[in-house]
């Protein structure tokens, strides 16, 4: 009986989108049909439309997916049945919403069948994802021909005019990595240790060296070991991160360009997918930059919940375009790898101790190379390594 009068309460009351009165709140599935035509299917929070479900619009309009506070908010489609919609001219809009605008990735059809993919802002599309592509591309054929230049006018490409050997093994490009076990194994990312004659790791001031036990090139991996015995180590998170969570990432941007002190930035989850729809990975808006790759991203619980990746974007024009590899990828990895794993923290972490643990958790991951190799890959302009300035 009490699962009927729920029932009727989101079918037929007229206080159903009113304010909430003790004993009187919808929540849970329902359906609610307007006067004028307009009808709701789906989930309610406190009189309000909250979670999944489907906005029918008496011109016939149709919004299906994801909602917040009565606002479609996160992934849903907008279908436009004629010219006097919402979206005028718009037959179709698949993607990210933000407080009841296209906000995030998403594609839209248009009535002459045109269809357009990219990043929205606000309603309006802010750049195509064939443009961010193009632009990204320039941009690295350019500074790798400034580089170039700047080579040969130094004459560093002369074996007789330079101080060092083009054989000699030096500190090449660095990166960021994490403790995932007691007995010293970490992860970073597979473009930080790619190509490297020696990868070390700096902890508590001394130089280590690390060998690579294993390689996921194409989600971007690697999974390292030293002789280390850690106390404190990350475990990972049991489910990946969801859109909106709060993350925080460590690592050790622009290496020690800037300084050799850890660094910490906050963000939350902005997309449950990477560039180009991989949902290996998922995006972020907190600060990242070169050095960053392999560093922890972690959640409140202290809890991996991503692997950072370099970003790209910010020389487009395109700010906060920085993605993470997902917690269930890594977990995939190390598995497969026969890495025995610490069981996920369960309850909030206080901020001194998630800072305690990002701090002796958190490496600095140095590549060493020939001169020869560097030269080499910098002519190339392929790398997504973070290099040292060769001065």
């Amino acid at each position: 009986m009490k699962k009927l009068l729920i029932l009727l309460l989101l079918s037929f009351s007229p206080s159903v989108f009113a304010e909430c009165v003790s004993g009187d709140c919808a929540n849970g599935q329902g359906t609610y049909t307007w006067a004028y035509g307009d009808k709701y299917v789906g989930e309610h929070k406190n009189n309000l439309r909250e979670g999944k479900g489907t906005y029918t619009w008496a011109s016939g309009d149709k919004y299906v997916g994801e909602w917040k506070n009565n606002l479609q908010h996160g992934l849903g489609t907008h279908t436009v049945f004629n010219e006097g919609g919402r979206y005028a001219g718009v037959d179709n809009y698949v993607g990210e919403f933000k407080y009841g605008k296209r906000e995030g990735q998403g594609t839209e059809t248009y009535t002459n069948g045109r269809s357009v993919k990219g990043i929205w802002k606000n309603n309006e599309l802010i750049e195509t994802v064939n443009v961010v592509k193009e632009k990204r591309i320039a941009e690295e054929k350019r500074i790798a021909e400034e580089k170039r230049i700047a080579e040969e006018e130094s004459e560093l490409v002369k074996k007789d005019d330079l101080e060092i050997e083009l054989t000699d093994v030096i500190p090449a490009s660095s990166g960021s990595g994490f403790f995932i076990t007691g007995k010293g194994h970490f992860v970073t990312n597979n473009h930080v240790t790619d190509a490297c004659d020696q990868v070390k790791i700096h902890f508590k001031g001394e130089e280590i060296e690390a060998r690579v036990l294993a390689n996921d090139k194409m989600n971007d991996l690697t999974v390292m070991k030293t002789n280390l015995k850690i106390d404190q180590f990350f475990s990972l998170s049991k489910e990946d991160a969801g859109l909106l969570e709060n993350i925080i990432i460590a690592g050790y941007p622009l290496g020690k360009n800037v300084s050799a002190s850890i660094k910490i930035s906050r963000g939350i989850v902005s997309s449950l997918a990477g560039y180009g729809d991989n949902y290996s990975n998922f995006q972020t808006d907190a600060a990242l930059n070169q050095g960053n790759s392999g560093g922890p991203m972690i959640n409140s619980k202290g809890n991996i919940v991503g692997v950072a990746v370099a970003n790209f974007g910010k020389k487009e024009g395109v700010e906060s375009f920085n993605f993470g590899v997902k917690s269930s990828t890594l977990k995939s990895f190390l598995k497969s790898n026969s890495i025995d794993l610490a069981r996920p923290k369960e309850d909030q972490m206080p901020t001194s101790e998630l800072a305690k643990l990002a701090t002796n958790a958190t490496v600095y991951v140095e590549c060493w190379m020939s001169l020869q190799a560097i030269l080499e890959i910098i002519e190339k302009a392929e790398s997504k390594k973070a290099f040292y300035p060769l001065n």
